[in-house]
């Protein structure tokens, strides 16, 4: 009979890691299918509720996976990372229970109501990039002929391409430079854009703006009066009691190292 009740709640533990690593396993599954998602797992394997779930906007990558990285090797706590648009972080978050965090644009995400609270991580800044081989000193040189394809983040969908779109219509650039917009899908794209040539310019984040630093041409920070401020937040989804593992990393993310990290990435 010991026996008996010893393999049955062998395979009821059993059973529950494996709905565990289920659930993660969809979670990264589901993002990579949608365009411009990028999944990540490292740390070598823990139990699975030491695990973290992370969800941030696309054009915050390289940042978000040094601080996962960081994390791992300050705590030990395996993390993964998936990143998308404000839409697909947040249809995860809606899906999969396990995502109790969000980062990016507090503006963004504050609206979907799915946050108890928001620490902020730093300060966006929009960035007007040309491609190798052009310089740029002035906005307004977007309007001479060497300029005509310029990529801009998607409008709504991303705070930078609406940034963008409000820089370009408060210094009353709008009419002229309408017919060079090309509208990508985010950050990230605009940047691919602007490195493999097929644009002459794009607007992307300073972030961004860092990461591709010597496959492009000038870096021309836009003026903060063009464009409503971003500050960057990591937001806590609400009606989630959080694992230790999971408090850890919400004060990991207020600490000096994660400070570090993101100034070293322009936020």
């Amino acid at each position: 009979m010991l026996n008996a009740v010893n393999h049955h709640e062998s395979t009821a533990n059993l059973n529950q890691y494996r709905a565990r690593r289920s659930s993660r396993r969809l979670f990264a599954r589901n993002l990579l299918g949608l365009a411009g998602m990028v999944t990540l797992l490292v740390a070598t394997p823990v139990r699975a509720a030491e695990s973290v779930l992370v969800a941030a906007m696309g054009g915050y990558r390289k940042p978000v996976l040094e601080l996962i990285e960081a994390f791992r090797k300050e705590t030990g706590v395996e993390a993964q990372a998936a990143f998308g648009h404000i839409k697909q972080i947040e249809t995860q978050a809606r899906q999969n229970r396990e995502v109790v965090f969000l980062i990016g644009d507090k503006s963004l995400l504050e609206p979907t109501g799915l946050f108890s609270s928001f620490d902020r991580l730093g300060t966006g800044w929009l960035v007007l990039v040309s491609s190798k081989g052009k310089s740029l000193s002035s906005l307004d040189e977007l309007k001479n002929t060497a300029f005509t394809r310029v990529a801009i983040p998607h409008r709504t969908r991303t705070v930078f391409g609406r940034a963008a779109d409000e820089c370009v219509k408060r210094l009353h650039l709008a009419d002229a430079l309408a017919p060079k917009l090309l509208e990508v899908e985010g950050v990230p794209q605009v940047g691919s854009y602007i490195t493999s040539g097929e644009v002459d310019a794009g607007f992307v984040n300073k972030t961004e703006a860092l990461a591709i630093a010597g496959r492009a041409g000038s870096v021309l920070e836009l003026p903060q009066s063009c464009y409503d401020p971003i500050e960057i937040s990591l937001g806590t989804v609400r009606d989630r009691a959080l694992t230790e593992a999971q408090s850890r990393f919400q004060a990991f993310m207020q600490g000096d190292t994660a400070r570090r990290i993101m100034t070293a990435n322009g936020l």
